[in-house]
Parts: structure tokens; sequence; C-alpha cells
């Protein structure tokens, strides 16, 4: 019996730990295809995550922006929930910072209405980690996720 209550106790602990461990915030915001340049950043512990960007075509979208941690590493979700988005970026850039150490080490994914987006096709990482659209980019975008290390 009391192998069952130490087993009880030690998973309740457990449990509030690793809750503890992980948190997240969201943030819906509109975007207006009246090709202005934008922003909308989230804030969550040592981490920011930072889009900016300007649209044309098509009428008002809500999008998502999501930014989570855990273990000391941070993911960041910008992207229309659904349906696919039918606006046109002249440009974007998205980057997620460790406040902490003024660091950005991201590995990013990009998607379009057709898929995922490899690295160096339509979009690059630049010289300090920022994500900004390459001359090949076609102007869609259907999410970004920027996951950090460490």
């Amino acid at each position: 019996m009391n192998f069952l209550k130490f087993l009880l106790i030690l998973c309740t602990v457990f449990l509030m730990v690793t809750n503890s461990l992980s948190e997240e915030i969201d943030k819906e915001f509109n975007i207006k295809p009246e090709g202005n340049l934008d922003t909308v950043e989230l804030v969550l512990e040592n981490y920011k995550c930072i889009f900016s960007f300007a649209a044309t075509g098509g009428t008002n979208e809500n999008w998502k922006i999501f930014l989570t941690t855990e273990n000391g590493a941070a993911t960041c979700f910008i992207g229309r929930p659904k349906p696919i988005s039918y606006l046109f970026f002249k440009q974007f850039s998205a980057q997620l910072i460790n406040t902490k150490t003024g660091k950005s080490n991201i590995i990013p994914e990009i998607s379009d209405n057709s898929g995922i987006m490899p690295l160096g096709d339509q979009y690059i990482l630049t010289s300090d980690n920022k994500v900004v659209q390459s001359n090949n980019f076609a102007g869609n975008l259907a999410f970004l996720v920027l996951n950090s290390d460490k």
C-alpha cells in the first residue's frame, strides 16, 4: 500500500514538473491585402517570434501566431488555420530569437498552398538566421514553422 502511495505521489510530481516545463501562447491577427509592411510578434519566456509581411490580392484573412517552449527550446508557428490562403505576399520575414542570448538558431519549415517549400528555393536564411523570401519567391504562403535549438 505504501508503494502505491509513493508511486501516485511520484506520478503527480512528474506531471507537475513536465507541465511546468512546457508553455504556450498564441494570438490571432488579420492580414489586409493593402501592400503595407506590418509586423506581429509574440514573447514567451526567453523567446520572441517576429513575423513581418506585406500582402496584396484576395481579401482580409485571419492568421495565427503560436509560440511554445519546452525544455529550453522553442517552436513558433505562423499561418492561416483554414482554409488555404489567397493572399499574394510581396515580402515576408520571420525570426525566432532567444532574448536571453540574443541568438537566433532556427530550423525553418515553410509551406505554400501546394506543400513544403525547400530551403533556398523560395526562401533563404540570412546570416542572422532570419527567414526571408528569395528572388524565386512566388508570393504564396500557407504557414511557417521555426524551431529553435536549445
